[in-house]
């Protein structure tokens, strides 16, 4: 009985250890990551702190910079709802550029144009600025 007992206290205890060390480490839960072209990187890769750099390339040419974990998730939603468009455009004026970088490298890279932006890492598709992405950018 004692030794069933301790196997559950220490089965316990690394459990909530576990859960502790990902929660603190990493921006996402290895349970609920869902890869793909905007998080095309491994859910281990997303280590904190994590910052988000936008650059207004229009006009005067400015950085904003947010660490906040609610701000970077905001944008993260924003941009996998953006709904994917033809790759017809081409030659448009680069208007902002987007960098999320973890601890240890840059995440996510992308140009914002004015009626679209894409991720530079992989050469992956074109996507619709949608309103709450451009909201987003616009509170900056």
């Amino acid at each position: 009985m004692k030794k069933k007992l301790m196997t559950s206290a220490v089965l316990t205890a690394f459990l909530v250890l576990s859960t502790w060390y990902i929660h603190h480490t990493f921006f996402f839960s290895p349970l609920s990551f869902e890869q793909d072209d905007i998080t095309h990187h491994s859910w281990s890769d997303y280590q904190r702190p994590m910052t988000l750099t936008y650059y207004d390339l229009d006009g005067e040419r400015t950085s904003y910079r947010m660490d906040t974990d609610e701000d970077i998730r905001s944008f993260f939603k924003a941009m996998k709802q953006c709904p994917s468009i033809a790759r017809e455009k081409k030659g448009a004026q680069v208007l902002g550029a987007l960098r999320i970088s973890s601890a240890h490298d840059v995440v996510l890279e992308a140009y914002f144009y004015k009626d679209f932006w894409h991720v530079l890492q992989n050469d992956h598709e074109r996507f619709e600025i949608t309103p709450k992405l451009e909201g987003l950018i616009d509170q900056l």
